[in-house]
């Protein structure tokens, strides 16, 4: 869903409340997916060429455990409060620029337009957390026979090295 800057009358804002297909927006992760219908509630101010975005998203997300790749569901109720303006002058594309954490709520919008598919799959994506695991006492796959070592335990008992302290190994074993 794009919207028009230009659209937007600056004493008045603009209200949305949208409902997305299922499954709907298409998120950037491959191992990630929308199920059911998600949410959006948006109300969007207009002072100029800045853009102020407050909302949530409501969606249910699915993924597989990190660890052991269980199927796993998390509810995400996200709220927001953003900040889009004009991109402000030319840089090259590797110039390194800091940022101040007040930036982290400010985006850019090209010609007069912003795409809230966009900001909603970002939200999205912040919301979910970073190790995706069914739980911390996850015990995940057994690395020789695949066996998920939540649900039983496997035959494997060879001891297993990493090979970074191999050679360490050797040491003890030499005196």
């Amino acid at each position: 869903m794009i919207i028009n800057v230009n659209q937007i009358v600056e004493d008045k804002g603009l209200t949305i409340h949208h409902l997305y297909p299922e499954g709907e927006p298409d998120l950037a992760s491959e191992d990630s997916r929308i199920a059911g219908r998600s949410i959006l509630d948006l109300r969007i101010a207009r002072e100029g060429d800045r853009v102020k975005i407050r909302g949530s998203i409501s969606s249910q997300v699915q993924f597989f455990c990190d660890r052991c790749l269980a199927p796993l569901s998390i509810p995400v109720d996200q709220n927001f409060d953003l900040l889009y303006i004009p991109p402000i002058g030319a840089r090259a594309p590797d110039e390194e620029m800091e940022i101040d954490p007040d930036d982290l709520s400010v985006g850019f919008y090209q010609g007069q337009t912003i795409d809230l598919d966009d900001l909603v799959r970002e939200q999205i994506e912040l919301a979910l957390p970073m190790a995706r695991l069914c739980g911390e006492e996850c015990r995940g796959l057994c690395p020789d026979c695949g066996a998920n070592l939540n649900h039983e335990e496997c035959a494997c008992a060879v001891e297993q090295i990493d090979p970074r302290w191999a050679a360490l190994k050797e040491l003890k074993s030499g005196n």
